[in-house]
């Protein structure tokens, strides 16, 4: 498979390891992304609203924190699929040379993601809203990779807007600025995911077939990669 999602690579890694809890089941999230995506398209919510008082909650919160989220004139480009290209060949030019009998691999990957993409002052921002954690994600961090990828900008020049909402607690926003070391660091953080990946699948290896693939571990360690919170 030459597509991989943010869902394919959680198959392929220990992501219970590398972020939190979520704090609301699944069907949360997904109800309160289709409410947004509604009032963005400029669609009547109120009836939804009225009957579920929680979510009106989310709603004003959301509201407080970034103001002009909801104005018409806003360029915001909601839930849209970008796509970056992983090259592959440098990371298995070992592999293959000890492994002649192997099938040959395909030496690039697609990394798909959905995003939202808002045009501020000429300036590429994610804005990515939701019940969660106010820290960096390895899902926000393949998401900037990707952006920065997709529109060929340099990776300085492209942040990440979270508004955090809690089922209890105050919403948050925080700014996360990227850099060419994080934007480095995460491709190689995908490059050793899609490996394990691979490593993970049975192969035929010398007339047998491997099933107990060894440990790989993670390239780098996602928390070292700074936050700037505002």
């Amino acid at each position: 498979m030459y597509l991989l999602t943010l869902s394919d690579i959680n198959q392929s890694i220990h992501a219970s390891q590398l972020q939190e809890p979520p704090l609301v089941p699944s069907y949360f999230q997904e109800h309160l992304q289709l409410l947004i995506k509604q009032m963005l398209m400029g669609l009547p919510v109120e009836p939804i609203l009225d009957s579920h008082p929680q979510y009106q909650q989310w709603v004003f919160q959301l509201k407080e924190l970034s103001p002009t989220l909801f104005l018409p004139q806003r360029k915001l480009f909601v839930d849209i699929p970008l796509q970056a290209k992983l090259d592959l060949t440098k990371r298995r030019v070992t592999e293959e040379n000890s492994s002649p009998s192997s099938s040959p691999s395909p030496s690039f990957k697609v990394i798909q993601v959905r995003a939202n993409i808002g045009l501020v002052k000429e300036t590429t921002k994610l804005f990515e809203w939701a019940i969660r954690h106010p820290v960096l994600t390895w899902q926000d961090r393949v998401k900037l990779w990707v952006a920065a990828e997709f529109f060929e900008i340099e990776p300085h020049k492209l942040q990440l807007i979270v508004l955090a909402l809690h089922p209890t607690r105050p919403a948050q926003k925080v700014q996360f600025a990227w850099d060419r070391k994080q934007h480095r660091q995460v491709k190689n953080w995908l490059l050793t995911a899609i490996e394990q990946e691979t490593k993970q699948t049975v192969v035929k290896v010398n007339g047998y077939h491997k099933t107990q693939p060894e440990e790989v571990e993670t390239a780098i360690n996602l928390d070292e990669i700074n936050e700037v919170s505002i």
